[in-house]
């Protein structure tokens, strides 16, 4: 004969199930129990250098444990006690997050998802993975367009500018080509660690790092940067028509057309104060939290290294060979070779597409013939980039020689993709001059050795067919 009521029997059983999500360096622990009517939660984590914590007989079967170490494997035991006396254990092991939050500001954060891109949920969703190579991306929406978490956006009618999150980091090229390289033509991984924005030093640490210089602003220290998806295009200019930009100042109403946007023909044939003064306005203009600018040299770097480490692509990066200057290759989604990380995630026209022009100097450039009494960004003749005044020193970066082992400061300038990396994957490299004072990256659509994530190349900061530019926004108050 079946003694007992059903709510007894119940109780004589315990079905648990555990779930273990992060957020930075907290874990989240979540508790299912299907039957055993249970009374109470017990939580354990351990981890490095006997690193233990306890949380006994609990009735929430939710519990967090923050202010974890970034990068480091914890261990979980989860408890569950029932009125019948039964007990549960689950143990689980997880590691702590890399990637500290990316600061949006009023930027939407985004995910690609069956076929769209959908607005996510932060506190419920996940939408990056940086140990899968799958990068944070969020976007600017066009005046007028609302959207709510698990909306789809339709790019065309939606959306202003797509960013991609580069997170805080330390980084350490071992050897003259990377982890494991061989050869410049075969260079290896750059080493990576994610770090916390408090986390600074000087030069290297006792380990050999360095925290990527493209990580400090002016005076400020950064906990990432967002970085335009794709090359920079407008809504109605044409990139036949010189300097039609007409940008001379930071508040240029051209600057309301700029998109950052995949499969439509990149803005070409702006000089380069143009092109900077244009960024400036779009910040000035759309009012957006944080410093919208042009592409620094430095800014380029810190995305080709990620690119080039275990949590990007981690190889030679495929050419964007639209003869049409198409961002994205014409067809992003498919072209997913030519990202940073082999999938849509990523930052594309790195290699190839259009010569983009940076924010780098050669400073002594207009100063090598003093009667000539040049413009700041001139080359040693003519002022083919037009600037009127030197702008702020946050804003580009300075070279004082043309040996990149001593342009910065007398040593090499680390981070910047220029000496560390010279001649990797056989990517052209062709440093500054007082003729040439200014400098693209990336390469053309030709596909040839001039084209590459670590190709460099140098201009006279005039206005060129085949010239685009990148925007950046920092997260700065």
């Amino acid at each position: 004969m079946l003694k007992g009521t059903v709510e007894d029997l119940s109780a004589n059983r315990l079905d648990v199930e555990a779930t273990l999500s992060l957020k930075s360096n907290s874990i989240i622990v979540t508790v299912e129990t299907k039957e055993g009517y249970p009374t109470s939660y017990s939580y354990q984590i351990t981890g490095p250098d006997d690193y233990k914590k306890e949380a006994n007989n609990l009735k929430e079967s939710k519990y967090t444990f923050d202010k974890l170490n970034l990068n480091t494997e914890y261990s979980i035991k989860v408890t569950v006690k029932n009125k019948a006396n039964l007990t549960k254990e689950i143990t689980k092991t997880i590691k702590t997050e890399l990637v500290l939050e990316p600061e949006l500001g009023n930027l939407i954060p985004v995910v690609y998802k069956n076929n769209n891109w959908v607005v996510v949920d932060t506190t419920k969703d996940k939408w990056y993975d940086y140990e899968n190579q799958e990068w944070a991306n969020a976007v600017i929406l066009n005046d007028g367009i609302n959207k709510i978490a698990g909306q789809e956006l339709n790019l065309e009618t939606d959306v202003r500018a797509m960013f991609v999150w580069i997170p805080r980091y330390e980084y350490k090229i071992e050897g003259p080509y990377g982890k494991g390289g061989v050869s410049a033509e075969s260079p290896g991984e750059i080493e990576v660690n994610f770090i916390s924005k408090d986390v600074v030093y000087e030069n290297t640490n006792n380990s050999g790092y360095r925290v990527h210089p493209a990580f400090t602003f002016d005076s400020q220290e950064l906990s990432g940067i967002w970085v335009g998806k794709f090359e920079t295009s407008h809504t109605t200019l044409s990139s036949l028509i010189s300097n039609n930009l007409g940008c001379s100042n930071n508040n240029c109403a051209n600057a309301d057309g700029l998109r950052i946007l995949p499969n439509v023909e990149s803005l070409r044939y702006n000089n380069i104060s143009n092109s900077f003064y244009a960024a400036q306005s779009m910040d000035n203009r759309l009012n957006i939290p944080g410093d919208l600018h042009m592409m620094k040299n430095s800014e380029w770097g810190v995305v080709a290294y990620l690119s080039q480490s275990k949590y990007g692509i981690n190889k030679e990066i495929a050419v964007n060979d639209s003869s049409s200057y198409l961002t994205g290759g014409g067809d992003y989604v498919t072209n997913v070779a030519q990202s940073t990380t082999e999938n849509i995630t990523g930052i594309y026209d790195m290699s190839g597409g259009s010569y983009e022009m940076v924010m780098a100097y050669y400073e002594p450039a207009y100063q090598t013939n003093p009667d000539l009494n040049l413009q700041w960004g001139s080359n040693e003749s003519t002022n083919w980039a037009e600037f009127t005044q030197k702008i702020d020193s946050k804003y580009y970066d300075s070279y004082t020689s043309t040996t990149p082992e001593e342009a910065c400061g007398g040593e090499i300038c680390y981070g910047h993709a220029i000496s560390e990396t010279t001649g990797w994957y056989s990517d052209y490299m062709h440093f500054w001059s007082s003729t040439n004072p200014w400098i693209d990256r990336g390469g053309g659509n030709s596909n040839n050795v001039f084209t590459g994530i670590f190709a460099s190349g140098f201009n006279f900061g005039e206005e060129r067919s085949f010239n685009s530019f990148r925007i950046v926004l920092t997260p700065v108050a």
